[in-house]
Order: C-alpha cells, then sequence, then structure tokens
C-alpha cells in the first residue's frame, strides 16, 4: 500500500511521513530539504522565478522515489511518500496565470504514481505561522511562507474532492511527535494498524 502526504508549506508533512515510516517500519519517502535540493531551488523559489523548472523538478524527485518504491509495494506493506500529482496541482495557484499552461504540462510526470491513498493535511494559519517560527529556518521568511499557505492550502482543499483516494484532515490539534497524533491520522485515514515492536519489563 502506498500512502502519499501532502499539504501546504509548513504544514508537517516531512515530520509526519518520517514518524509514520518509522512506527510502521516499511520505510518512506520524503522530498527533502536544504542540504538535498539543488543549490539554486531555494532561491528560485523565494524569488517566484522558474516555476514550471521548479515544479519540474519537485516532480522528478517524487518520480524517482515513486519508482525505486515500486519494487517494494508488497501486499503487506505501507510505505509513506511526501508528495503526489495533486500536490503539483495545489502549487500552480502561488504562480501567475502566464505560467499555468507550462505547470499544467507537468502535471502528467504524476499519472503514473498512483498512491492508493493521499492524505491531505491542512489547517488554520496560525498553526502554520506558529510552526514555521518555531522551526526557525534562516531561508523562510515566515510572512512568505504564510502567504504561500494560504494560497496552496486552498487550492488543496478545491483540489482534493477530485481525488477519489484523497482524505483532507485537520492537523490543528495534533502533534506527530506523539503517540496520539499519530494514531489520530492512521484512524481518520482508514489505514491498516502497524504491528507494535514488543516491549518487555526485564528488570522486576
Amino acid at each position: 500500500m502506498r500512502v502519499a502526504i501532502v499539504g501546504g508549506p509548513g504544514i508537517g508533512k516531512s515530520t509526519l511521513v518520517r514518524q509514520l515510516g518509522d512506527l510502521y517500519h516499511n520505510g518512506s519517502y520524503g522530498e527533502g530539504e536544504k542540504g538535498v535540493w539543488h543549490p539554486d531551488v531555494l532561491e528560485d523559489i523565494a524569488m517566484g522565478r522558474n516555476p514550471v523548472g521548479v515544479t519540474a523538478y519537485f516532480a522528478s524527485l517524487y518520480d524517482a522515489n515513486y519508482r525505486d518504491a515500486a519494487d517494494r509495494d508488497w501486499p503487506d506493506r505501507v510505505t509513506f511518500f511526501e508528495g503526489a500529482r495533486i500536490t503539483l496541482e495545489a502549487h500552480i495557484a502561488e504562480y501567475p496565470e502566464e505560467y499555468h499552461a507550462g505547470l499544467r504540462k507537468v502535471l502528467a510526470m504524476g499519472d503514473r504514481w498512483n498512491p492508493d491513498r493521499v492524505i491531505v493535511l491542512t489547517s488554520s494559519t496560525a498553526t502554520i505561522e506558529k510552526h514555521i517560527r518555531h522551526r526557525n529556518r534562516p531561508y523562510e521568511l515566515a510572512e512568505n511562507m504564510v502567504r504561500r499557505f494560504r494560497l496552496i492550502d486552498a487550492a488543496f482543499r478545491r483540489l482534493a474532492p477530485q481525488y477519489p483516494n484523497a482524505i483532507v484532515i485537520d492537523r490543528d490539534g495534533m502533534e506527530f511527535h506523539e503517540r496520539a497524533g499519530l494514531l489520530g491520522i492512521i484512524s481518520a485515514a482508514r489505514l491498516p494498524m502497524f504491528h507494535e515492536i514488543p516491549y518487555e519489563r526485564l528488570d522486576r
């Protein structure tokens, strides 16, 4: 089973992908961050440049992950991915109309990924601003990130009904570093339960 986790910037996708991958012990595929991406990508995102090239770059990252996981898609395995076709489509909202035709051509890369479930994370902008300021990344301007989040989050909410395997989950009040938050996602997304690694007290 392939499960994609998507949402606007700062929503907690990377954390959730990593935590669920560790919980299920089946592996996970994030999109990476500053040290993984080509050095020019962050600058172009910040300046609003090269939107088609930026989108094609992330599509290629996702494509590499889905291709790598193809040989490991066993019936009893749950593998988590950051990113899906809806991600590429939702990010079109942050760019001017003149780029939309080129951006829509990039969407075709996502047609073959076909995750079994797409978890669309959403939340209030207050939650996002808190998370962005808390992680305090020097290359992220909080005001710009919140502006981008509002545009992209609205696009995700609009697009989700068009994807039959998508489930929208409001993550307000959910902490992905806590078991309760992870169980809330598993239940809301109707994922098969993970196998708990047994723990035994031996000092009594």
